[in-house]
């Protein structure tokens, strides 16, 4: 259907620059590695019990165990801490019930609880440790002939403080072609890559609409070497994720582990980002307040602007709460122009029929009204109309000329635009 969600009015920052962060070192290796690692003391008796090899270590990881559908159902638990997963081979030992005969009953006796068992589709157990101060859980399951695995994490904090320091109210003075971003810094052990202005609209997929919506007109995208062992995809999105809500941010959306989204609207700030671990780190922004600060101007000088990042739950016009900041700009600009009155526009794309499409596109004008004078704003100094897919601003036929003529936008009654 139609106009999923407006967007706002964006700017970027001039530029950045190293963000303070609370890390005075980085574990040297993040991802899995397979190699002839000792096994922790809560597994030793293994050694007694048959020949553990290949066994590969991950030094920290955000982990379900059980994972797949034997998770389920209130069983599995999210886990962190340093992760082993290993077979043991268990010599002349050939059916899967023989395996299990042995292996459970060494598990009981040093020191396992069994948490859950299965036995449909194939024997496993998850298991529990709790004994001075080590706590670890764990996956065991018989593999025959001859065989038992273990895909156990033993609980531990990350191998080092990662932080974020909240955007302040005064904007940042930073450069786009140089540095870090002060207020989203990179991990410890990344190393500086590229830095750059990306004139493109910059889109951010939003809880309750469709697609990606346009939030900003460009973006400053930096990005950052890996560490040559690597970074693992939990570390990532943990490392992100908890830092960005600890300072403030709304996590907007996140993906596999290597995407996060984050919204930041305190401190009188508006800021859209978007990190992604794919071969580089890469951290893009949009500090979609800056360009607001002019818009008396560009109302003046065209007598209409388009308001990208007013945003609406798909197919409705219920307004969302990252709204707020952009409502609040021209919020500002009434107060600080006591005659100035607005004609607020609804706009749509073309997916839908006209008939729905002005219908919605009236509908979100009216709510940003009803939000204007809820905040103190006197209704004789505004009106609301809906134009639907009636006036487009850019090409329909592609998903970003959608987004932008999902929009709301102001305008001047009896404006003459300088120039005209």
């Amino acid at each position: 259907m139609n106009s999923r969600a407006h967007s706002l009015i964006g700017a970027v920052a001039p530029g950045l620059r190293f963000a303070a962060i609370a890390a005075l070192f980085v574990c040297s290796t993040l991802t899995v590695i397979a190699q002839e690692q000792p096994i922790p003391a809560e597994l030793s008796f293994l050694n007694k019990l048959g020949k553990p090899y290949r066994i590969t270590y991950e030094p920290w990881t955000e982990m379900r165990i059980p994972s797949g559908f034997r998770g389920d159902g209130g069983v599995g638990k999210v886990v962190r801490g340093k992760h082993w997963q290993f077979p043991v081979i268990l010599t002349g030992i050939e059916t899967q019930d023989a395996i299990w005969a042995l292996v459970k009953p060494a598990y009981l006796a040093n020191g396992w609880t069994s948490v859950h068992e299965w036995t449909s589709g194939g024997i496993m157990m998850l298991a529990h440790y709790q004994k001075d101060g080590v706590e670890a859980w764990a996956v065991v399951e018989p593999r025959g002939p001859e065989r038992t695995t273990v895909d156990m994490v033993e609980m531990a904090p990350m191998p080092f403080k990662f932080a974020l320091t909240a955007p302040s109210a005064t904007p940042e003075m930073v450069k786009a072609e140089s540095g870090d971003i002060p207020w989203l810094g990179p991990l410890p052990g990344t190393k500086f890559r590229s830095s750059a202005l990306d004139t493109d609209p910059f889109y951010i997929p939003i809880k309750g609409t469709s697609d990606r919506e346009l939030v900003a007109p460009s973006s400053i995208i930096k990005t950052y070497y890996l560490p040559k062992d690597g970074l693992s995809s939990p570390f990532f999105h943990v490392s992100y994720h908890d830092a960005l809500t600890a300072a403030g941010w709304t996590i907007v959306d996140e993906y596999a582990d290597t995407f996060i989204w984050a919204h930041f609207t305190k401190n009188g700030r508006n800021i859209w980002a978007a990190i992604d671990k794919g071969e580089y780190l890469s951290i893009r922004v949009a500090d979609a307040g800056g360009a607001t600060m002019d818009l008396g101007k560009n109302l003046a000088a065209n007598c209409h602007v388009a308001i990208y990042g007013v945003l609406f739950d798909f197919n409705k016009s219920t307004l969302q709460a990252a709204s707020d900041p952009v409502l609040q700009q021209i919020l500002d600009l009434l107060k600080k122009t006591p005659a100035l009155k607005l004609e607020i526009q609804g706009h749509t794309d073309n997916v839908g029929n006209e008939s729905y499409n002005q219908t919605l596109s009236e509908a979100r004008a009216k709510a940003v009204v009803t939000w204007l004078t809820g905040h103190g704003v006197a209704a004789a100094r505004l009106t609301s109309k809906g134009y639907g897919k009636t006036r487009p601003i850019a090409d329909n036929a592609t998903d970003a000329g959608r987004a932008k003529n999902r929009r709301v936008e102001i305008a001047e009654p009896g404006c003459t635009a300088k120039g005209k």
